[in-house]
């Protein structure tokens, strides 16, 4: 039998001096790898026969990364040091030995035994061209990429946003970083492409990471049958443009709100000049240019208001410009937490009661959100829980402060309607048109807590 290599992940429990000496009679050549991070590309580039892996490492559990290793090189024998059998799953293929006197001798009686066996067919051979080109992908793209097996568990990153043995063997829910909204919408999302619900995902979504937004693509990742093995994820730092988008947001609800003030006391005025106007009737002169002039400028309000108010990618642009509809699937937690972000202090707090997926206009429904997220902080305080949840045909946003005292309660969407002196008064009324953009209802209701509720329902969602 000719020399076979064997790939040692150090740590300070295994002794390699003394591995070596009970390795002394074993036709076996031992290279140490003291760097986790350059366990794939070492694999990869080098030929192994066998890999011994620590029970822990840099904080990270051995049988985690001997899971993600096994998904990519299923043959390499593993070997993970110190570790109790018992702890290691029955579908992980890896020999676990346990903590000993003799650590040592009880690997090196592993080894052997994985040794005499045949060889792996894919660490046990020189790289191809297309294995060493997608492994630099994955090392120099600066974005985040990632496989993940067909329990979305990862079994490869790219070093973009991370290690590429960062978070190996973990679904997305069991990532303590991420919060526990977008995991849940992470994994349900993956799942679906594994599944074959979907041909693919793509989303744009806030972080509260490095990258505060992000937009992420899912496909499937195919064996050499056909077969979905799992997926592949490309993940790109968006936060630049989506801070452009919020302050074009705050922009357009500012223009939309003077419009509005504007054409609503201009109709106020309109009123009284067409009141002067009935008293002239009687009189000589002509009042029909007069009667004219207010027409037009009665026409010219309505423009603003419409043009002010309209859907920016509706039909009427959409065959101007030739844009495509922009309504889209995308998890309602995912919109209000980026939402959130923009408004509240670190003394509010959002939480969730369900989620779903709903079919829209990310901007537009952003805005709606907006409005009522700003509505709570207003009447509710800085320190106000908000509450997005769901309900059968939509969902609903509801606080936990004084509520809104109006009878009614169908008169807090009117023009100019407001409780607080400062505001216009025309925010509910703005969330009323987008919703009505959309083909939604919006209406307004005691919380469970006393505060206010606003249900929007007709909805089209995917739970």
């Amino acid at each position: 039998m000719g020399s076979k290599s064997v790939l040692v992940v150090a740590a300070d429990r295994l002794d390699t001096g003394t591995l070596e000496s009970a390795l002394a009679e074993t036709p076996a050549s031992i290279t140490y790898l003291s760097d986790l991070t350059d366990l794939f590309d070492t694999l990869t580039h080098s030929v192994f026969h066998a890999l011994v892996l620590p029970e822990t490492v840099d904080g990270q559990s051995g049988t985690d990364i001997a899971y993600g290793v096994r998904k990519l090189f299923p043959d390499l024998p593993v070997i993970v040091a110190g570790e109790d059998p018992a702890a290691v799953p029955d579908t992980l293929d890896v020999t676990a030995v346990e903590a000993s006197t003799r650590l040592e001798d009880t690997v090196a009686e592993a080894l052997r035994d994985s040794l005499d066996a045949e060889p792996p067919t894919v660490a046990g051979r020189p790289p191809s061209p297309m294995e060493t080109l997608l492994l630099s992908l994955f090392n120099e793209l600066p974005d985040h990429l990632y496989a993940k097996d067909e329990q979305a568990r990862h079994v490869l990153l790219g070093r973009g946003f991370n290690e590429p043995t960062d978070r190996l063997g973990l679904t997305d829910v069991e990532v303590p970083e991420l919060a526990d909204e977008h995991a849940r919408a992470a994994l349900r999302d993956e799942m679906d492409v594994i599944e074959g619900d979907t041909d693919r995902i793509e989303v744009e979504e806030f972080l509260d990471l490095d990258a505060s937004y992000v937009r992420t693509r899912k496909m499937p990742w195919y064996d050499s049958a056909g077969n979905v093995r799992g997926i592949v994820g490309h993940t790109q730092d968006i936060t630049e443009r989506k801070l452009r988008e919020h302050a074009f947001r705050r922009q357009h609800e500012r223009m939309v709100k003077v419009a509005l003030v504007a054409s609503h006391e201009l109709r106020n005025e309109l009123q009284i000049a067409y009141g002067r106007l009935e008293e002239l009737a009687d009189c000589d002169d002509s009042t029909a240019d007069i009667e004219e002039s207010l027409s037009q400028i009665s026409t010219i309000i309505d423009t603003v208001v419409e043009l002010s108010t309209s859907d920016p990618n509706g039909s009427s642009q959409r065959d101007e410009i030739e844009q495509v509809p922009k309504r889209k699937h995308v998890w309602l937690s995912r919109l209000s937490r980026e939402v959130w972000d923009t408004l509240a202090g670190s003394e509010a707090c959002l939480t969730f009661d369900g989620d779903t997926r709903i079919v829209a206009d990310q901007e537009s429904a952003g805005l709606l959100l907006q409005i009522l997220f700003q509505n709570a902080l207003e009447h509710a305080g800085p320190s106000v829980t908000v509450t997005v949840g769901t309900t059968a045909d939509g969902f609903f946003v509801a606080d936990d402060g004084p509520g809104i005292d109006v009878e009614p309660p169908e008169r807090v969407f009117d023009a100019g309607h407001t409780a607080v002196p400062e505001n216009t008064g025309f925010g509910l009324y703005v969330a009323r048109r987008v919703a009505a953009d959309h083909g939604w209802t919006i209406s307004m209701s005691e919380s469970e807590s006393g505060g206010a509720r606003f249900d929007i329902g007709n909805v089209d969602c995917q739970a």
